[in-house]
Order: C-alpha cells, then sequence, then structure tokens
C-alpha cells in the first residue's frame, strides 16, 4: 500500500486508514463512508467484505482499531488483531476512558482521511461491524453536527453508553443490519438498540439476513442501495 492510499495517526501504535477515492465522484467534496472492523480483524479485512457497499460518489475510509493483541484459536496459527477499545467490565471507569479515548482518537483519524480525500466534512456517514458498530454509534453520537447517518453491523449499543443526558439524534438515518443466525450477538440487541435510537429521535432501518456473524455480499449490498437513498449521487 503506497502512502497516498492511506493516512495515519500515533496512538498506542501507529494507526493507519486505508483510503478510497470515489470511482465515479461528482461536483464537488465527495461524501466520507468510514467503515469499522470487528475486534480481532483489519481495515484490510474490512475493505474486502465492505467495498461493495460504498456508492461510486463516495469517498471510503477503512481504519484499523487502535489496540493490538494476538488472536489465539484452536488449530490456528497466532495472529495479530486489533480492537477499537478495552472493554473491562470489572472497571466500568477505566472501559469508559477507554472508549471515550478511543473514540476522540478516530474522529482525527476521520479528519485526516477527509482531508486527503478532499471529502465534505459535512457528509459524513459511518459503519460497523461488531465491536466496530459499539464504537459507530458512540463516535456518530459525539458527533452528530457532522454526521449525516450511520449503519451498524451484528452489533449494537446501550443507553448507558450514550452520556447523561443522551443526546437527540435530530432525525439522523440508521440503519442497523443483523444475521437471524448470529451465533455472538442476538437479533434481540439489534432490536433493543433501534427501539432506543427511535426514542431519541433517529430514523431508523432494521434489515434481517439469514446470516451469522458475518458480512455477506448481499449485506454489503444492501448498505449500499440505504446509502443510494440517503445521499444521491449528484
Amino acid at each position: 500500500m503506497s502512502e497516498r492510499d492511506q493516512v495515519s495517526i500515533p496512538f498506542t501504535t501507529e494507526v493507519r486508514c486505508r483510503l478510497q477515492e470515489p470511482v465515479a465522484p461528482g461536483n464537488g467534496p465527495p461524501p466520507l463512508l468510514v467503515v469499522l472492523h470487528g475486534q480481532g480483524q483489519d481495515g484490510a479485512r474490512q475493505q474486502r467484505w465492505m467495498s461493495a457497499a460504498v456508492p461510486e460518489h463516495f469517498a471510503a475510509a477503512f481504519p484499523d482499531a487502535f489496540h493490538p493483541f494476538e488472536v489465539r484459536r484452536p488449530e490456528r496459527k497466532v495472529r495479530l488483531g486489533r480492537a477499537w477499545y478495552l472493554y473491562t467490565p470489572e472497571d466500568r471507569e477505566a472501559f469508559f476512558a477507554s472508549l471515550q479515548a478511543s473514540s476522540e482518537a478516530l474522529w482525527q483519524l476521520i479528519e485526516k482521511a477527509a482531508q486527503a480525500l478532499g471529502a465534505d466534512t459535512r457528509r459524513i456517514w459511518l459503519a460497523g461491524f461488531s465491536q466496530g458498530a459499539y464504537m459507530t454509534h458512540y463516535t456518530a453520537l459525539r458527533h452528530l453536527d457532522q454526521v449525516a447517518g450511520w449503519v451498524s453491523q451484528a452489533g449494537g449499543f446501550r443507553d448507558e453508553y450514550g452520556g447523561n443526558p443522551f443526546p437527540h439524534v435530530g432525525g439522523r438515518p440508521v440503519l442497523i443490519q443483523h444475521g437471524r443466525q448470529d451465533e455472538a450477538i442476538g437479533v434481540e440487541v439489534a432490536e433493543a438498540t433501534a427501539t432506543l435510537l427511535r426514542g431519541h429521535g433517529a430514523e431508523v432501518t432494521v434489515q434481517h439476513f439469514d446470516a451469522g456473524h458475518v458480512i455477506k455480499p448481499e449485506i454489503a449490498e444492501a448498505v449500499r442501495e440505504w446509502l443510494l437513498k440517503q445521499q444521491p449521487a449528484g
């Protein structure tokens, strides 16, 4: 990957973000889709899954998460994965501090990616899978003046993460996608998140798929179709 195909910021390590220019740019700065991977994955994996979700007039960014760790599974080689934040249920204060610090760093990376791509900083869209979905909700709610809308895939959100008071979402469009056979996060999480966000003013669309904890091609295509309705070319 060449330097012009990525940007980076320092955090726990140097964190990079893959960039994707619009295939068919329109007049003026393009909208920007920022796509967050799940725990133990990376931006390259998410770009393979989600490139088909990016409308032709959108720029896109696929960042790596901030916390590297070893992924160990039976009968597989140890590999390096990444996490967006440090989840410590026994220490809620540390968890929320990690979530906030990671969200602030993510926004710095988004701003750097937008500048490199010449993107419209008032038309930023977020999408996240699994742990990346939690990060997407959290970050979007803190940047409602610049985030046009967001997508949550195989993840969820809780009202305790939203802050006190929970911000009014102001009619922002939100797409929630979930697999009916998701073995990691049940479909009830998607429904609870939809109810929560609707209660705070979001325009929520929920889509269920015959899938497990994964992004199939038809799921990515559904994101693309939804984005085109929300942010048409031209």
